[in-house]
Parts: C-alpha cells; structure tokens; sequence
C-alpha cells in the first residue's frame, strides 16, 4: 500500500505553532516542530496541503500514487515575520 511520509523541520520561531495536514481537502493529523509521520494513503491522484496558526500555509500539491509508492516530504518555514512567512513542502531524502 502506498505511504504518505512528511517531516517537519524543528523549528523556533513557529515552533509552537502546530501543522495541520491535509489530503484531499480531509485533515489527516497534525504536526508539532521536529515530528516525524507516515500514513497508508489510496492508490490514485491526490492534492496535498498544509495549514498552521491563522495565515500559514503551503502551496497545494498534486501527486499520483501507484502499487507501493512511498511520498516522502519535508515542510518547513521561510520568510521574514508571521505575516510574511509560508510554509513550503520539499522533496525527503529517505535512507533505504
């Protein structure tokens, strides 16, 4: 079955502030600074994003998953302030 694998980065400045995780527009959990989660996910196309506090959020994303396909991202903060700051999903190099 297919997986869903996302880190977040440990961060301090928005660190308290948790990351809420969304496939296909469903919430699938939460993620505190430094977590680490995996999810079984359906084979098929999904759309992916991620939201924190009142204004944070990524870019949504859109991936196919066939047979045993493992998704491994990373989600980290950038930006100057929280108003102007964003989260940003990035490809995980995963060890074999």
């Amino acid at each position: 079955m297919p997986e869903l694998i996302i880190k977040r980065a440990k961060e301090f400045t928005f660190g308290m502030v948790g990351i809420q995780i969304y496939l296909n527009n469903d919430k699938i959990g939460q993620l505190n600074s430094g977590d680490f989660k995996k999810w079984s996910i359906e084979q098929g196309k999904h759309t992916l994003y991620a939201k924190g506090g009142l204004i944070l959020k990524t870019q949504k994303i859109e991936f196919m998953v066939q047979g045993n396909d493992r998704i491994a991202l990373k989600i980290e903060s950038f930006g100057k302030g929280y108003t102007k700051s964003f989260l940003q999903f990035k490809k995980l190099k995963l060890k074999p």
